[in-house]
């Protein structure tokens, strides 16, 4: 395949890509201050999200992606990453809060999270122009989500 059309068919894709996102401008830019308000406690960490709209408005899940180490005696381990959030400015994201609560759920026999307890943090409101918002903020992410980084481990046996 010639460079042109490689680069005429990456054109393509991202036009594809694009018009796929049917989120309106204001909640883009509700996303991109929540994600600002995530505060790694150790190393770094990438926010992830996931919105879906219905007939009442949105529902924006998010949280700090994982690191999977590569190599080393803790060859492919997958960590959570520690996070604080402040939450007098998440709250200040809100023109109006109708309900803001935390939840601590034991999953013993759910396959789909890998913890045994997990903890979502619930603010349901208003934002820009009467918006109805949920934000849902995950303590790890959905076990079907693949790790942020990979961090390259070392073996100290080796030296």
């Amino acid at each position: 395949m010639s460079i042109e059309k490689l680069l005429k068919q990456m054109e393509d894709y991202r036009s594809r890509r694009e018009q796929r996102d049917n989120r309106p401008e204001w909640l883009v830019d509700f996303i991109k201050c929540a994600a600002e308000l995530f505060e790694p406690l150790t190393n770094v960490g990438r926010v992830g999200y996931e919105c879906q709209g219905h007939e009442r408005g949105w529902t924006v899940c998010m949280y700090l992606g994982t690191t999977e180490i590569i190599g080393g005696p803790k060859d492919g381990q997958i960590e959570h990453a520690s996070f604080s959030v402040d939450l007098t400015r998440l709250t200040n994201l809100f023109k109006k809060i109708d309900r803001l609560e935390w939840y601590s759920v034991a999953n013993d026999k759910e396959a789909s999270f890998d913890d045994a307890t997990r903890s979502v943090l619930s603010v349901h409101g208003c934002v820009e122009d009467s918006q109805d918002v949920q934000l849902e903020l995950l303590h790890a992410p959905p076990r079907f989500v693949g790790p942020g980084f990979k961090l390259r481990g070392v073996d100290l046996t080796q030296c």
